[in-house]
C-alpha cells in the first residue's frame, strides 16, 4: 500500500510539472532576463513554485472538492482562458520562427495541438499520468541534448533598475501565488494522490523545466533551434490537452453524473489561434496583456471569492462590482507591463487588497454582547 501510495504521488507530481509548463514558464523568464538580468528570473521562479507548494497543504481533499463545487465556473473560464493562451504561443512561435508569410504553416502547427487535446480528452487519470510522466522525461531529455551552457552566462542586469524590479514583484508575487488555486488539475492532482507531498515532487521536478528556458533564452532573446522548437511545441500541446480536459469535463469529482460538461469550452480556446498568427496581432504585446488575466483576474478573484470563510457562490453583484473595480486595475497594470512604468503595479495590487479587506469587514458578522 505504500508503495502505491509513493508511486501516486510521484506519478501526479510529475504530471503536475508537465502541466504548469506553459508558455509563461517557456517564455516569461527570457522577458525578465531581458529586463531585469538573472534577479529577475529569481523573481519569476520562486513565487512561481512556492506558490504552488502552498497550494498543496493550504487544500486538503474535502476542500478542492468544496472549491471545484462552488467555483467550477471560473475554474472552467481558467481552463478555457489557459488552453487558449497555449494555442496563441504555439502559432506565434511558429510565425515568428518563420518569418513573414508563414502564418498558414503556425496555424496549421496550433489546429493540430489543438486537435490532439480534443483526441485526448476522455483518456481516464491513469493515462493522463503516464501522459504528464512521459512529457516531462521527454523534456529531460531535450534538456540534456541541449545542453546547460546558458545557464553559466546569465546577466546580472538587464534594461531596467532594480528599483523597477521592486514595483513589478508584487503583481508578480500575487499571480504565482493565487493562480494555482483555480488550477483544476492542481485540484485534480491534490484529490486523486491525496497527499500534499505531491507538491513537493512537483517542485522538484518542475525547477528543470524552467532551467531549460534560462539556456535558450539567457541572452534575453529566444533563441530557436530544433531541439527548443520540439520543447516549447510539445509542453504547450501537453498543457493545451490538459485545460481543454478541465473545461470540457469540470475537474475532477467521485460523481460524473453531478457535473453537467461543457463540450463547448474544448472548441473555443480555438478561437486564439487566430490571435498568434494574424498580422499585427500576434506579438509580445498580445502574449503580455494576455498575461494580465493571470497577473490580475484570476488571481484576484481567488483572493476575494476563494477564501477559507467563503463557502458561497458569489453572487451577481459581487461579480459586478469585481468587474468594475479590474477596469482601473487592469489599466495600471497594462502601463506597468506593457509601457513598463512599474510604478502603477503597487496601485493595481493595493487597490485589489484593499477590496478584499472591504468585504472582510463587511461580511463580519457582529458579536453578541
Amino acid at each position: 500500500m505504500q508503495a502505491a501510495n509513493a508511486r501516486s504521488i510521484l506519478g501526479w507530481g510529475i504530471y503536475s510539472a508537465s502541466s504548469w509548463t506553459w508558455c509563461i514558464g517557456l517564455y516569461l523568464p527570457i522577458i525578465m532576463l531581458r529586463l531585469f538580468g538573472w534577479p529577475g528570473f529569481l523573481l519569476f521562479a520562486i513565487p512561481n513554485i512556492a506558490g504552488v507548494v502552498l497550494f498543496g497543504y493550504l487544500f486538503d481533499e474535502r476542500r478542492s472538492r468544496d472549491a471545484l463545487e462552488t467555483h467550477r465556473p471560473a475554474v472552467r473560464l481558467f481552463s478555457i482562458a489557459t488552453a487558449g493562451y497555449q494555442l496563441f504561443f504555439i502559432g506565434w512561435l511558429w510565425t515568428r520562427l518563420l518569418g513573414d508569410g508563414s502564418s498558414n504553416l503556425g496555424a496549421m502547427v496550433a489546429l493540430g495541438a489543438w486537435l490532439i487535446g480534443l483526441v485526448l480528452v476522455m483518456l481516464p487519470d491513469r493515462a493522463w499520468v503516464w501522459l504528464g510522466v512521459g512529457t516531462w522525461a521527454m523534456s529531460i531529455v531535450l534538456f540534456t541534448l541541449h545542453g546547460a551552457d546558458g545557464l553559466g552566462s546569465l546577466p546580472a542586469s538587464g534594461s531596467l533598475e532594480r528599483s523597477d524590479l521592486l514595483l513589478l514583484a508584487p503583481a508578480v508575487i500575487f499571480g504565482f501565488m493565487f493562480c494555482p488555486w483555480l488550477d483544476a488539475s492542481f485540484h485534480r492532482a491534490r484529490i486523486r494522490s491525496k497527499s500534499p507531498h505531491v507538491f513537493v515532487v512537483f517542485a522538484l521536478t518542475f525547477a528543470p523545466m524552467i532551467l531549460f528556458t534560462c539556456c535558450y533564452g539567457s541572452e534575453g532573446t529566444l533563441a530557436l533551434d530544433g531541439i527548443i522548437l520540439a520543447q516549447l511545441t510539445m509542453q504547450a500541446t501537453f498543457t493545451t490537452a490538459v485545460h481543454l480536459r478541465e473545461a470540457w469535463l469540470g475537474g475532477p469529482d467521485t460523481d460524473r453524473r453531478s457535473i453537467t460538461p461543457w463540450p463547448w469550452a474544448a472548441f473555443l480556446p480555438g478561437c486564439a489561434i487566430l490571435l498568434g498568427t494574424l498580422p499585427f496581432i500576434a506579438g509580445e504585446t498580445t502574449y503580455l496583456r494576455i498575461l494580465g488575466l493571470y497577473g490580475l483576474v484570476f488571481p484576484a478573484y481567488a483572493l476575494l471569492f476563494m477564501r477559507r470563510r467563503n463557502v458561497a457562490t458569489p453572487n451577481r453583484t459581487s461579480l459586478l462590482l469585481f468587474a468594475l473595480l479590474l477596469i482601473p486595475c487592469g489599466i495600471a497594470f497594462d502601463r506597468a507591463f506593457i509601457d513598463l512604468a512599474t510604478a502603477w503595479v503597487p496601485f493595481a495590487v493595493g487597490g485589489l487588497l484593499l477590496l478584499v479587506c472591504a468585504t472582510w469587514l463587511l461580511n463580519r458578522r457582529p458579536t453578541s454582547s
